[in-house]
């Protein structure tokens, strides 16, 4: 992208802040962000404008060249509440509207209210899955007994038949921002507030 993408222009925020301010809206107590390299650079531009800064845990991955996304998103996890779901997405991808968090979320409190014990939450659209997942505390465990390396998208495939998929209404769901093209045909123009909340 030739920039770091955390901070690249969400309308009228930075990237990182729409997703924590989406995550917040959906009814996250608490929202962790892992940086890597450009740590304090994001966090002094972003933590300022955060509406409820208190809720939001930094996290630093010291060592981003030689581990991979399960690392990074264990470093996050470590830091919240070990008893309850948890949100997890990469930053470069289109922050989705909190209605689909919402419908995701309802999705997963009625599967476990059926007595059903879902390894991981995944929206999809037009059969697609996308993200963020919501995971499970056996998803969390079974994080923490890989290796390093590991990847995430292998254990959600070892998961399938313990995967819920809820449908939405959301083509962001299934959006990808890995480069320039991408970005700009899902970001809202900058300065204006995401109109799709």
């Amino acid at each position: 992208m030739g920039r770091t993408k955390a901070l690249l222009p969400w309308g009228d925020r930075p990237l990182v802040a729409a997703w924590v301010e989406r995550f917040l809206a959906a009814g996250a107590e608490q929202v962790a962000i892992v940086l890597g390299a450009e740590a304090p650079v994001i966090r002094a531009a972003v933590e300022p404008g955060l509406p409820e800064p208190d809720r939001v845990r930094w996290v630093e991955n010291k060592d981003p060249d030689n581990t991979g996304p399960r690392e990074s998103l264990l470093l996050g996890l470590d830091c919240l509440p070990a008893d309850c779901p948890a949100w997890f997405t990469p930053v470069d991808v289109p922050v989705v509207r909190a209605a689909s968090l919402q419908a995701l979320a309802m999705a997963w409190a009625a599967s476990i209210a059926s007595g059903e014990q879902p390894f991981a939450a995944i929206p999809t659209h037009g059969g697609a899955p996308g993200h963020p997942v919501l995971a499970g505390a056996d998803f969390v465990e079974r994080l923490f007994q890989g290796e390093a390396g590991d990847r995430i998208d292998h254990l959600l495939a070892w998961a399938t038949r313990r995967l819920l998929h809820a449908a939405v209404d959301d083509p962001r769901v299934v959006g990808d921002m890995d480069d320039v093209a991408a970005y700009q045909a899902a970001a809202p123009p900058a300065g204006v507030p995401d109109p799709v909340r």
